[in-house]
Protein backbone atom coordinates (compact mmCIF):
# COMPACT_ATOMS: atom_id res chain seq x y z
CA UNK A 1 0.00 0.00 0.00
CA UNK A 2 1.50 3.76 -0.89
CA UNK A 3 0.82 6.51 1.36
CA UNK A 4 0.61 9.76 -0.51
CA UNK A 5 1.53 13.33 0.99
CA UNK A 6 0.02 16.18 -1.60
CA UNK A 7 0.78 19.79 -0.33
CA UNK A 8 -2.25 22.17 -1.57
CA UNK A 9 -2.74 25.80 -0.84
CA UNK A 10 -6.29 26.38 0.48
CA UNK A 11 -8.96 26.74 3.43
CA UNK A 12 -10.75 23.99 4.28
CA UNK A 13 -11.25 21.51 7.74
CA UNK A 14 -12.07 18.04 5.76
CA UNK A 15 -11.60 16.92 1.83
CA UNK A 16 -12.53 14.22 0.34
CA UNK A 17 -10.64 12.12 -2.61
CA UNK A 18 -12.00 10.08 -5.38
CA UNK A 19 -9.94 7.82 -6.75
CA UNK A 20 -11.14 5.65 -9.46
CA UNK A 21 -10.90 1.79 -8.81
CA UNK A 22 -7.72 -0.20 -9.78
CA UNK A 23 -9.15 -3.25 -10.04
CA UNK A 24 -11.37 -4.70 -12.91
CA UNK A 25 -14.46 -3.78 -11.06
CA UNK A 26 -16.20 -0.34 -12.68
CA UNK A 27 -16.30 1.01 -9.28
CA UNK A 28 -14.73 4.46 -6.90
CA UNK A 29 -13.39 4.50 -3.46
CA UNK A 30 -14.26 7.29 -1.40
CA UNK A 31 -11.99 8.12 1.63
CA UNK A 32 -11.77 10.68 4.19
CA UNK A 33 -8.60 12.29 5.29
CA UNK A 34 -7.19 14.70 7.47
CA UNK A 35 -5.57 18.04 6.97
CA UNK A 36 -2.83 19.42 9.16
CA UNK A 37 -3.35 22.00 10.24
CA UNK A 38 -6.75 21.47 10.24
CA UNK A 39 -7.94 25.17 9.32
CA UNK A 40 -6.46 28.27 8.22
CA UNK A 41 -7.31 31.43 6.12
CA UNK A 42 -6.89 31.43 2.18
CA UNK A 43 -3.11 30.89 1.61
CA UNK A 44 -2.42 28.52 4.32
CA UNK A 45 -0.44 25.64 3.41
CA UNK A 46 -1.83 22.34 4.09
CA UNK A 47 -0.26 18.34 4.20
CA UNK A 48 -2.98 16.02 2.88
CA UNK A 49 -2.60 12.40 3.97
CA UNK A 50 -4.43 9.62 2.16
CA UNK A 51 -3.71 5.83 1.29
CA UNK A 52 -5.25 2.89 -0.39
CA UNK A 53 -3.03 2.73 -3.79
CA UNK A 54 -1.30 -0.54 -4.49
CA UNK A 55 2.46 0.10 -5.30
CA UNK A 56 2.89 1.30 -9.12
CA UNK A 57 -0.67 2.03 -9.51
CA UNK A 58 -1.27 5.86 -11.16
CA UNK A 59 -4.19 7.48 -8.85
CA UNK A 60 -5.58 10.97 -9.91
CA UNK A 61 -6.56 12.79 -6.81
CA UNK A 62 -9.99 15.40 -7.08
CA UNK A 63 -9.84 17.50 -4.21
CA UNK A 64 -13.42 19.53 -3.66
CA UNK A 65 -12.46 21.82 0.09
CA UNK A 66 -15.78 23.67 1.81
CA UNK A 67 -17.08 26.21 -0.19
CA UNK A 68 -17.00 29.28 1.44
CA UNK A 69 -20.38 29.26 2.74
CA UNK A 70 -19.55 26.06 4.72
CA UNK A 71 -17.02 27.51 6.61
CA UNK A 72 -15.67 30.58 7.89
CA UNK A 73 -12.20 31.35 9.82
CA UNK A 74 -11.84 33.91 12.64
CA UNK A 75 -8.86 36.03 12.53
CA UNK A 76 -10.15 37.47 15.60
CA UNK A 77 -9.16 33.97 17.28
CA UNK A 78 -7.59 32.30 14.59
CA UNK A 79 -10.24 29.43 14.54
CA UNK A 80 -12.67 27.98 12.10
CA UNK A 81 -16.33 26.68 11.95
CA UNK A 82 -17.80 25.21 9.81
CA UNK A 83 -20.46 22.72 8.64
CA UNK A 84 -23.54 22.42 10.98
CA UNK A 85 -21.74 24.17 13.88
CA UNK A 86 -21.75 27.08 11.43
CA UNK A 87 -24.85 26.96 10.36
CA UNK A 88 -26.18 26.66 13.90
CA UNK A 89 -24.22 29.41 14.92
CA UNK A 90 -25.82 31.66 11.94
CA UNK A 91 -29.14 31.09 12.34
CA UNK A 92 -29.24 31.16 16.42
CA UNK A 93 -27.56 34.30 17.55
CA UNK A 94 -24.19 34.85 16.09
CA UNK A 95 -21.67 36.65 18.01
CA UNK A 96 -23.70 38.61 20.25
CA UNK A 97 -24.67 35.08 21.86
CA UNK A 98 -22.21 32.97 21.29
CA UNK A 99 -18.62 35.02 20.81
CA UNK A 100 -15.89 33.93 18.33
CA UNK A 101 -14.73 30.69 18.71
CA UNK A 102 -12.45 29.51 20.87
CA UNK A 103 -11.34 26.44 19.71
CA UNK A 104 -11.41 24.18 16.91
CA UNK A 105 -13.91 21.07 16.75
CA UNK A 106 -12.84 18.61 18.89
CA UNK A 107 -13.85 15.03 20.22
CA UNK A 108 -13.98 15.22 23.77
CA UNK A 109 -15.95 13.12 26.73
CA UNK A 110 -19.00 15.53 27.54
CA UNK A 111 -20.66 16.09 31.52
CA UNK A 112 -22.54 12.69 30.59
CA UNK A 113 -19.88 10.84 29.71
CA UNK A 114 -20.46 10.55 25.87
CA UNK A 115 -17.91 11.05 23.26
CA UNK A 116 -18.81 13.97 21.05
CA UNK A 117 -17.06 16.32 18.47
CA UNK A 118 -17.09 19.55 20.32
CA UNK A 119 -16.39 23.25 20.00
CA UNK A 120 -16.06 25.77 22.08
CA UNK A 121 -16.91 29.24 22.00
CA UNK A 122 -17.00 32.53 24.48
CA UNK A 123 -20.34 32.44 25.66
CA UNK A 124 -20.86 28.90 24.98
CA UNK A 125 -19.94 24.68 23.82
CA UNK A 126 -21.53 23.31 20.82
CA UNK A 127 -21.70 19.72 21.07
CA UNK A 128 -22.27 17.28 17.89
CA UNK A 129 -25.50 14.88 18.03
CA UNK A 130 -25.96 13.03 14.44
CA UNK A 131 -28.37 10.32 16.11
CA UNK A 132 -30.54 13.34 16.66
CA UNK A 133 -33.06 15.03 14.29
CA UNK A 134 -32.07 18.73 13.93
CA UNK A 135 -32.57 20.94 15.65
CA UNK A 136 -31.31 18.72 18.32
CA UNK A 137 -28.28 17.27 16.22
CA UNK A 138 -26.26 20.14 17.88
CA UNK A 139 -27.05 20.63 21.97
CA UNK A 140 -25.31 23.48 24.17
CA UNK A 141 -23.54 22.63 27.13
CA UNK A 142 -25.00 23.80 30.58
CA UNK A 143 -22.21 26.11 31.19
CA UNK A 144 -24.03 27.86 33.72
CA UNK A 145 -24.11 25.05 36.25
CA UNK A 146 -20.90 23.57 34.85
CA UNK A 147 -19.02 27.04 35.90
CA UNK A 148 -20.94 27.10 38.99
CA UNK A 149 -19.99 23.74 39.91
CA UNK A 150 -15.85 24.45 39.39
CA UNK A 151 -16.52 27.25 41.68
CA UNK A 152 -17.39 25.12 44.75
CA UNK A 153 -20.50 26.95 44.33
CA UNK A 154 -24.30 24.83 44.97
CA UNK A 155 -26.55 26.34 43.38
CA UNK A 156 -29.17 23.67 44.12
CA UNK A 157 -29.13 24.86 47.71
CA UNK A 158 -29.84 28.54 47.37
CA UNK A 159 -33.22 28.73 49.44
CA UNK A 160 -36.11 29.57 46.58
CA UNK A 161 -37.30 32.88 46.23
CA UNK A 162 -41.07 33.49 46.20
CA UNK A 163 -43.08 34.88 43.26
CA UNK A 164 -42.31 38.44 42.53
CA UNK A 165 -44.61 40.89 40.76
CA UNK A 166 -43.83 41.90 36.94
CA UNK A 167 -41.75 38.96 37.22
CA UNK A 168 -41.56 35.29 35.68
CA UNK A 169 -41.12 32.61 38.18
CA UNK A 170 -39.94 29.37 37.14
CA UNK A 171 -41.53 26.78 39.77
CA UNK A 172 -38.95 24.21 38.74
CA UNK A 173 -35.94 25.98 39.91
CA UNK A 174 -38.10 28.72 42.24
CA UNK A 175 -36.46 31.84 41.01
CA UNK A 176 -38.25 34.74 39.29
CA UNK A 177 -36.50 36.55 35.84
CA UNK A 178 -37.16 40.38 36.48
CA UNK A 179 -36.37 43.06 34.58
CA UNK A 180 -34.34 45.84 35.45
CA UNK A 181 -36.05 48.93 34.16
CA UNK A 182 -39.06 49.55 32.62
CA UNK A 183 -39.29 47.06 28.82
CA UNK A 184 -35.30 46.49 29.86
CA UNK A 185 -33.67 43.91 31.64
CA UNK A 186 -33.13 39.85 31.71
CA UNK A 187 -36.93 39.28 31.41
CA UNK A 188 -37.13 41.20 28.25
CA UNK A 189 -34.10 39.82 27.05
CA UNK A 190 -34.97 36.14 27.85
CA UNK A 191 -38.34 35.93 26.06
CA UNK A 192 -36.75 38.02 22.49
CA UNK A 193 -34.03 35.51 22.59
CA UNK A 194 -34.18 31.76 21.95
CA UNK A 195 -33.26 29.28 19.64
CA UNK A 196 -34.76 28.55 16.02
CA UNK A 197 -37.30 25.80 16.05
CA UNK A 198 -39.42 27.39 13.72
CA UNK A 199 -41.90 28.93 16.14
CA UNK A 200 -43.84 32.14 15.66
CA UNK A 201 -41.55 35.08 17.20
CA UNK A 202 -39.50 34.05 20.01
CA UNK A 203 -41.72 30.97 21.79
CA UNK A 204 -41.02 29.67 25.53
CA UNK A 205 -39.28 26.99 24.23
CA UNK A 206 -36.52 28.73 22.28
CA UNK A 207 -35.68 30.50 25.16
CA UNK A 208 -35.45 28.07 27.50
CA UNK A 209 -33.55 25.45 25.37
CA UNK A 210 -31.02 28.67 24.97
CA UNK A 211 -30.31 29.76 28.31
CA UNK A 212 -32.23 26.69 30.44
CA UNK A 213 -33.85 27.95 33.95
CA UNK A 214 -32.47 30.60 36.09
CA UNK A 215 -30.85 28.71 39.09
CA UNK A 216 -29.93 31.43 41.17
CA UNK A 217 -32.30 34.77 41.94
CA UNK A 218 -29.83 38.46 40.73
CA UNK A 219 -27.28 39.65 43.05
CA UNK A 220 -23.99 42.20 42.77
CA UNK A 221 -20.99 40.25 41.45
CA UNK A 222 -17.77 40.80 40.18
CA UNK A 223 -17.22 39.40 36.30
CA UNK A 224 -14.01 37.65 34.71
CA UNK A 225 -13.41 41.49 33.32
CA UNK A 226 -13.10 43.02 36.47
CA UNK A 227 -16.76 44.66 36.34
CA UNK A 228 -18.70 44.54 39.33
CA UNK A 229 -22.20 44.42 37.75
CA UNK A 230 -26.29 42.87 38.84
CA UNK A 231 -25.68 39.41 37.68
CA UNK A 232 -27.91 36.23 37.46
CA UNK A 233 -27.02 32.61 36.31
CA UNK A 234 -28.78 30.27 34.21
CA UNK A 235 -28.27 26.75 33.43
CA UNK A 236 -26.86 27.84 30.01
CA UNK A 237 -25.89 31.13 30.45
CA UNK A 238 -25.13 34.40 32.90
CA UNK A 239 -27.21 37.46 32.41
CA UNK A 240 -24.94 40.83 32.82
CA UNK A 241 -26.83 44.43 34.28
CA UNK A 242 -24.68 47.19 32.19
CA UNK A 243 -26.88 50.15 32.63
CA UNK A 244 -24.54 52.98 31.29
CA UNK A 245 -24.37 51.21 28.07
CA UNK A 246 -26.53 52.10 24.90
CA UNK A 247 -29.94 50.02 25.50
CA UNK A 248 -29.48 46.91 23.09
CA UNK A 249 -25.66 46.50 25.10
CA UNK A 250 -27.78 46.93 28.82
CA UNK A 251 -27.62 42.77 28.96
CA UNK A 252 -24.68 41.18 28.15
CA UNK A 253 -23.82 37.21 28.39
CA UNK A 254 -20.98 35.96 30.22
CA UNK A 255 -17.88 34.55 28.64
CA UNK A 256 -18.47 30.94 30.19
CA UNK A 257 -17.04 28.69 27.73
CA UNK A 258 -13.89 31.63 27.81
CA UNK A 259 -14.16 30.75 31.95
CA UNK A 260 -14.72 27.29 31.65
CA UNK A 261 -11.23 26.59 29.06
CA UNK A 262 -9.15 28.72 31.68
CA UNK A 263 -10.82 26.30 34.60
CA UNK A 264 -10.17 23.07 33.11
CA UNK A 265 -7.37 23.90 30.78
CA UNK A 266 -7.18 22.28 27.37
CA UNK A 267 -7.59 18.51 27.33
CA UNK A 268 -5.00 16.43 27.04
CA UNK A 269 -3.03 15.87 24.11
CA UNK A 270 -1.67 12.14 23.50
CA UNK A 271 1.82 11.60 21.55
CA UNK A 272 1.32 7.67 21.77
CA UNK A 273 -1.15 5.20 21.86
CA UNK A 274 -1.59 1.36 22.50
CA UNK A 275 -2.43 -1.14 19.58
CA UNK A 276 -2.90 -5.00 19.71
CA UNK A 277 -1.36 -7.50 18.07
CA UNK A 278 -1.04 -10.91 18.16
CA UNK A 279 1.92 -13.58 19.76
CA UNK A 280 1.37 -16.57 17.38
CA UNK A 281 1.24 -19.99 20.22
CA UNK A 282 1.91 -18.06 23.25
CA UNK A 283 -2.10 -18.07 24.59
CA UNK A 284 -5.68 -19.61 24.77
CA UNK A 285 -6.87 -17.24 21.91
CA UNK A 286 -8.57 -18.69 19.11
CA UNK A 287 -5.76 -20.70 17.63
CA UNK A 288 -3.67 -21.10 20.82
CA UNK A 289 -2.43 -16.86 20.43
CA UNK A 290 -2.19 -13.96 22.37
CA UNK A 291 -3.54 -10.55 22.21
CA UNK A 292 -0.27 -8.53 22.89
CA UNK A 293 -0.45 -4.31 23.61
CA UNK A 294 2.16 -2.62 21.18
CA UNK A 295 2.92 1.18 22.31
CA UNK A 296 3.15 3.70 19.13
CA UNK A 297 3.52 6.96 18.27
CA UNK A 298 1.52 9.13 16.60
CA UNK A 299 0.69 12.86 15.79
CA UNK A 300 -0.36 14.75 19.05
CA UNK A 301 -3.54 14.13 19.31
CA UNK A 302 -6.64 15.30 21.77
CA UNK A 303 -8.92 11.81 20.40
CA UNK A 304 -6.68 8.95 21.35
CA UNK A 305 -9.62 6.16 20.23
CA UNK A 306 -9.09 7.47 16.65
CA UNK A 307 -5.94 7.72 16.87
CA UNK A 308 -5.18 3.96 17.76
CA UNK A 309 -7.72 2.86 15.54
CA UNK A 310 -5.99 4.76 12.70
CA UNK A 311 -2.85 3.94 13.79
CA UNK A 312 -3.94 0.03 13.74
CA UNK A 313 -5.43 -0.07 10.57
CA UNK A 314 -2.34 1.27 9.16
CA UNK A 315 0.25 -1.03 9.73
CA UNK A 316 1.35 -2.72 6.93
CA UNK A 317 2.44 -6.51 6.47
CA UNK A 318 1.84 -9.26 8.38
CA UNK A 319 4.50 -8.68 10.77
CA UNK A 320 5.37 -5.95 12.71
CA UNK A 321 8.53 -5.02 14.89
CA UNK A 322 11.84 -7.08 15.28
CA UNK A 323 9.52 -9.27 17.81
CA UNK A 324 7.42 -10.34 14.75
CA UNK A 325 4.00 -9.68 16.02
CA UNK A 326 1.02 -10.90 13.81
CA UNK A 327 -1.34 -8.44 12.50
CA UNK A 328 -4.35 -9.82 11.37
CA UNK A 329 -5.53 -6.87 9.53
CA UNK A 330 -2.36 -6.62 7.08
CA UNK A 331 -4.98 -8.23 3.89
CA UNK A 332 -7.46 -5.65 4.81
CA UNK A 333 -7.37 -2.06 3.49
CA UNK A 334 -9.98 -0.28 6.21
CA UNK A 335 -10.37 3.18 7.72
CA UNK A 336 -12.27 5.13 10.33
CA UNK A 337 -15.53 6.31 9.14
CA UNK A 338 -16.74 7.53 12.85
CA UNK A 339 -16.18 7.07 16.53
CA UNK A 340 -18.72 8.01 19.38
CA UNK A 341 -18.44 6.76 23.14
CA UNK A 342 -22.27 7.19 24.47
CA UNK A 343 -22.48 5.95 28.17
CA UNK A 344 -19.64 3.82 28.09
CA UNK A 345 -20.29 2.29 24.93
CA UNK A 346 -18.25 3.33 22.17
CA UNK A 347 -19.29 2.63 18.53
CA UNK A 348 -16.73 2.27 15.67
CA UNK A 349 -17.28 2.31 12.07
CA UNK A 350 -14.89 1.07 9.63
CA UNK A 351 -15.07 1.14 6.00
CA UNK A 352 -13.03 -0.53 3.08
CA UNK A 353 -11.89 -3.92 2.33
CA UNK A 354 -11.86 -6.50 4.17
CA UNK A 355 -9.94 -9.64 4.22
CA UNK A 356 -8.93 -12.79 6.40
CA UNK A 357 -6.17 -15.35 5.80
CA UNK A 358 -8.30 -18.31 7.31
CA UNK A 359 -10.16 -19.56 10.34
CA UNK A 360 -7.45 -18.40 12.95
CA UNK A 361 -7.84 -15.17 11.88
CA UNK A 362 -11.15 -14.22 13.02
CA UNK A 363 -10.22 -14.15 16.88
CA UNK A 364 -7.11 -12.46 16.48
CA UNK A 365 -9.21 -9.41 14.17
CA UNK A 366 -11.76 -9.57 16.99
CA UNK A 367 -9.10 -9.24 19.42
CA UNK A 368 -7.21 -6.65 18.13
CA UNK A 369 -10.31 -4.45 17.00
CA UNK A 370 -11.84 -4.79 20.86
CA UNK A 371 -9.30 -4.86 23.19
CA UNK A 372 -7.43 -1.18 20.88
CA UNK A 373 -11.06 0.14 22.27
CA UNK A 374 -11.61 -1.42 25.42
CA UNK A 375 -8.17 0.07 26.79
CA UNK A 376 -9.69 3.52 27.27
CA UNK A 377 -11.33 3.90 30.98
CA UNK A 378 -14.39 5.84 29.32
CA UNK A 379 -14.57 2.63 27.54
CA UNK A 380 -17.23 -0.12 29.15
CA UNK A 381 -18.25 -2.07 25.69
CA UNK A 382 -17.51 -1.90 22.25
CA UNK A 383 -19.37 -2.12 18.77
CA UNK A 384 -17.51 -2.31 15.78
CA UNK A 385 -19.31 -1.83 12.20
CA UNK A 386 -17.46 -2.91 9.00
CA UNK A 387 -18.71 -1.62 6.51
CA UNK A 388 -21.98 -1.19 8.25
CA UNK A 389 -22.41 -4.99 9.10
CA UNK A 390 -21.04 -5.51 13.15
CA UNK A 391 -17.80 -7.26 13.19
CA UNK A 392 -19.63 -10.76 14.30
CA UNK A 393 -21.19 -10.92 10.84
CA UNK A 394 -18.75 -9.97 8.86
CA UNK A 395 -16.45 -11.76 10.28
CA UNK A 396 -18.73 -15.33 9.80
CA UNK A 397 -19.15 -13.53 5.82
CA UNK A 398 -15.70 -14.49 5.23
Amino acid sequence: MVRRIVRVWMAAALLLLTLPAWSTAAQEQELRIALEPESGPPGTRVTMMGSGAPAGAQVSILASPFSAEESRFFPETGHTVSGRFLEYWNENGGLMVFGYPLTQDRFEINSSGDYVLTQYFERQRFERHPENNPPYDVLLGRMGVEVLNLQGSNWQEIPRAEPATGCMYFVETGHNVCNQAPGQGFLSYWQSHGLDFGDPGVSFRESLALFGYPITEPFIATNSSGDTVLTQWFERARFEWHPNNPDQFKVLLGRLGAELLAMRGNPPVFENVTVYLIAEGQGNLGCGDAVVPVERQVEPTVAPLTAAFRELLSLGGPEVGPSGLYNALYRSDLHVESVEIVNGTATIRLAGNFQLGGVCDSPRVEAQLTQTALQFDTVDAVEIYINGVPLDEALSLR
